[in-house]
């Protein structure tokens, strides 16, 4: 059983791992659009078409394709000062915090999902565009759905910091257990 768990999470690791690769290497591609475009402007006057869309929606793309790695890894924007504090001095309630934290992170996460949902099932079944017609356009869904597999993935990820979190908690009780030779 512990096997299969530790299975999945590699697997669910593995799959973290390749979008945010994905997110990354768009990153670069953006960048060489765009500075192909500056180049276009400057040296022969004529832009490449549809540049701004596309790294409009490319930004949004790249967010959701590397939350979940960006979580795992623990560089997601916070202010822990509280946290590192509480882990020092009461470290079983600085787990059950962080757990809580994580818990509220995956139900964010989740309802971002649901009010994601409408708008991907929009943008597919009336095949919206953005850009100009006759100049450039690109289809909408794409980025929903990358949208809606990042709030999924984020989300599993949030649940599995929060399992950690209360395991530790768990852990560090039973070890405090032992160390003063109580019982539970």
């Amino acid at each position: 059983m512990q096997r299969q768990s530790r299975h999945r999470r590699l697997k669910y690791t593995t799959i973290t791992s390749v979008m945010n690769s994905i997110g990354t290497g768009w990153v670069f591609v953006l960048l060489v659009i765009i500075n192909l475009d500056i180049g276009g402007r400057a040296i022969f006057n004529h832009p490449i078409r549809g540049v701004p869309e596309i790294v409009a929606l490319s930004i949004v793309a790249c967010v959701f394709l590397q939350l979940a790695h960006t979580l795992k890894v623990g560089r997601l924007t916070r202010s822990d000062i509280f946290l590192k504090w509480l882990h020092r001095k009461h470290p079983r309630l600085g787990y059950f915090l962080q757990g809580i934290y994580h818990l509220i992170g995956a139900g964010i996460m989740i309802i971002l999902f649901k009010a994601s949902i409408p708008l991907f099932s929009k943008a597919w079944r009336m095949d919206l565009y953005v850009g100009a017609e006759g100049d450039f356009m690109a289809p909408v869904w794409p980025v929903k759905l990358i949208i809606i597999i990042g709030c999924v993935a984020t989300a599993i990820q949030f649940i599995l910091l929060a399992w950690s979190d209360f395991q530790s908690m768990k852990d560090r009780g039973m070890i405090e257990t032992d160390m003063t030779g109580d019982s539970p």
